[in-house]
């Protein structure tokens, strides 16, 4: 009896503990799940001012892009423990009151007659934010004279989105007009605090630098850094005697009203470590342009046989110019941001290229089409950020692809955002938009659907097959997807199809025509601030039945006027609505007759974009004009309408100057 109840006894805890390790193992496995999310945060510090109490309660909000599905989410951290007490003075013209408040709380400006805003630093622990915050206000008690001054009070915030934690970094008072005591450095990850009311003392040294991770204190310096790269580069000045004979001696130096100073620049160091600055030697007649970065010295020189500027470099073991750029090219050098690329522009008689070097290598990494000398920013591990033609472009390093930023989306291009997550698949830094077919998320195993710079949007066919109940076989030669009764084929050797990571991008009107898809739409959906979008695909073969069974997605909508259009004879018919079905679902419309789709329509929907290989304001018929071209023009329904066969589709455009819809017809 006794052998029987502990085994018993051995058996249930076995049991229990497996219960308990499973439990653990999935509590565990939620915990991973949620840290391998991929996201963009965009912060924007917000500050309450409750008038009752005369204080300030700074609050961060959280916008935050998912890469993983393209959905959005807004969160507002309120951080009572960090209020300040503030004079009511200090409200003037710096406030706005929400009327209808009855607490009779504001929302609080904070700048004394400056504005700072928000910026973001991506670490390895993930993205921190910063701002400077300043009230001001008129001392109540006079000075000696019986004036009476202002006092202004600056502090620098820093929020850190994996803790949730908002912390003060540094906060000073200045009295009277003065110039602001901080500013900020943040390529190279440090701030200054001038004191003495911002009156530089070169005797003194009586600028602070410092870290913006640690808060170290890493110099003591007079006047203003300048910020090159990572490093800033400042002057320290030693006082010398005034005696002419001494002046005469040292024969350099420089004066600042009435004392002398010889001077000598450093270089400062995020760490800390500091190097003096040396004058360059003088290059060689041939060379114009040397920089040393790592063991490789790269270089822009005249080629003695064709007389073209040439790029190339040296490394330490060899004098001798390897070169990087092409013979037949006069070629510039630039380097991206962070120097992490070696950016040579380079042109002929024919056309104009840019070749990319990675600098610790000296290996090209692509080269694509040049779009003009513009500044390339390292917004990602692999992706630049440029802008041609008043546009915002990516360029992804390792494969040359250049993708569109979506005007007015949810790209941060100021300072404000921070990436979290695996970068190692994504070809943009444009959070993508939301996909659905049929109303079904897609969620996106790697790059979500991105927009290239020619207007096509692609999409990974494993994610759109997943959403659009379809099937994905490898071949020798590339690709099939099956979809019920459609078949598709992907070739490696079309040039239309990209690749990245494993994982392959086919033009969206490629898997529409392909795969039955009628065409949907683009929309935009506003938020605080900003603005992002949902793609919209449907299946040429959804039935009625289908929409009426999902009454959460679709609305139905009386059809007593208007029209949807059918093809007759070659060309678009306009028939009334009265004798088809309408449901509405997400600024989109669905139009059946006898239960089968026969339109996708965006009705007077001012914010829609058609989701084919273009962008375009849907309410201006020069917009669609400038990218298909002359329309045909038909007269039915009492009304002219253009419309377009494209790629086996037919897209029709009720209009005059402007848009009032735009109608696929499925088929």
């Amino acid at each position: 009896m006794r052998k029987s109840s502990r085994r018993f006894t051995t058996w249930f805890l076995t049991v229990a503990a497996m219960i308990l390790f499973s439990g653990l193992l999935t509590i565990t496995g939620g915990k991973a799940e949620a840290a391998q999310e991929r996201f963009k945060s965009e912060f924007e510090f917000e500050f309450k001012f409750e008038e009752e109490a005369s204080r300030v309660i700074p609050q961060v909000r959280v916008t935050k892009f998912y890469f993983d599905d393209g959905r959005v989410e807004t969160e507002l951290h309120e951080f009572p423990k960090q209020a300040r007490a503030v004079s009511k003075d200090a409200q003037y013209s710096e406030s706005a009151r929400q009327k209808d408040d009855p607490a009779l709380k504001q929302t609080f400006y904070p700048g004394c007659g400056w504005s700072f805003g928000t910026h973001v630093m991506n670490t390895e622990k993930g993205p921190l934010a910063f701002t400077i915050y300043c009230d001001s206000t008129t001392d109540k008690q006079p000075d000696a004279k019986g004036e009476k001054k202002s006092v202004s009070n600056h502090v620098i915030y820093k929020y850190d989105l994996e803790r949730n934690l908002l912390s003060v970094l540094n906060q000073v008072q200045t009295f009277g007009e003065s110039r602001p005591p901080f500013r900020m450095y943040y390529d190279f990850g440090g701030y200054t605090l001038q004191e003495d009311n911002g009156k530089i003392n070169y005797e003194e040294r009586n600028t602070r630098v410092y870290s913006l991770l640690s808060n170290k204190l890493l110099a003591r310096i007079a006047g203003y850094p300048q910020e090159i790269g990572q490093t800033l580069r400042y002057t320290e000045y030693t006082k010398i005697s005034n005696d002419p004979k001494v002046l005469a001696k040292i024969g350099n130096y420089n004066t600042y009203g009435n004392n002398h100073f010889s001077v000598e620049t450093f270089i400062l160091n995020s760490d800390g470590t500091r190097t003096k600055s040396k004058i360059p030697a003088a290059l060689p007649n041939n060379v114009f342009y040397e920089n040393k970065i790592g063991s490789i010295t790269y270089v822009s020189y005249k080629n003695p046989k064709s007389e073209n500027t040439m790029v190339g470099y040296r490394t330490s073991t060899s004098a001798a110019i390897k070169p990087l750029s092409r013979v037949d090219a006069s070629s510039s050098i630039r380097f991206s941001k962070y120097e992490r690329y070696v950016l040579i522009h380079q042109q002929t008689a024919k056309e104009k290229t840019l070749r990319i070097i990675d600098t610790k290598t000296a290996k090209v990494v692509s080269e694509i089409p040049d779009t003009g000398f513009a500044v390339y920013r390292e917004v990602g591990d692999s992706i630049l950020l440029f802008q041609a033609e008043k546009k915002d472009y990516y360029l992804h390093v390792p494969t040359g692809i250049v993708t569109r930023n979506m005007e007015n989306s949810q790209l941060v291009q100021a300072d404000t955002g921070g990436y979290t997550g695996d970068q190692s698949k994504l070809i943009s830094m444009q959070a993508p938009p939301q996909m659905l077919v049929n109303g079904k998320p897609m969620r996106y195993a790697g790059q979500g659907p991105f927009l290239t710079k020619d207007n096509r949007w692609y999409v990974e066919v494993n994610d759109f097959a997943k959403a659009a109940d379809a099937t994905v076989s490898k071949t020798a030669s590339g690709l099939i997807i099956n979809r019920g009764n459609y078949k598709m084929t992907v070739s490696k050797t079309d040039k239309t199809v990209l690749t990245w990571a494993g994982q392959t991008f086919v033009p969206l009107e490629t898997l529409n025509e392909k795969l039955g898809m009628a065409g949907g739409f683009l929309n935009s959906l506003l938020g605080k601030g900003y603005e992002y979008k949902v793609l919209h695909v449907f299946s040429k073969d959804l039935k009625e039945e289908d929409v009426i069974a999902r009454p959460d997605l679709y609305e139905a909508i009386e059809n007593d006027s208007g029209n949807y259009y059918a093809m007759e004879n070659g060309k678009p018919a306009a028939r009334p609505l009265s004798e088809a079905n309408r449901y509405y679902y997400d600024g989109t419309n669905l139009i059946f007759k006898d239960g089968s789709l026969v339109n996708v329509a965006s009705i007077h929907n001012a914010g829609g974009r058609t989701l084919r290989n273009i962008i375009f304001d849907i309410n201006k018929l020069k917009h669609v004009i400038a990218v298909y071209g002359t329309p045909n023009a038909t007269k039915t329904g009492g009304q002219m309408v253009r419309w377009y066969e494209v790629e086996g589709n037919v897209l029709v455009f009720e209009s005059n100057t402007n848009l009032n819809g735009a109608y696929y017809i499925s088929r």
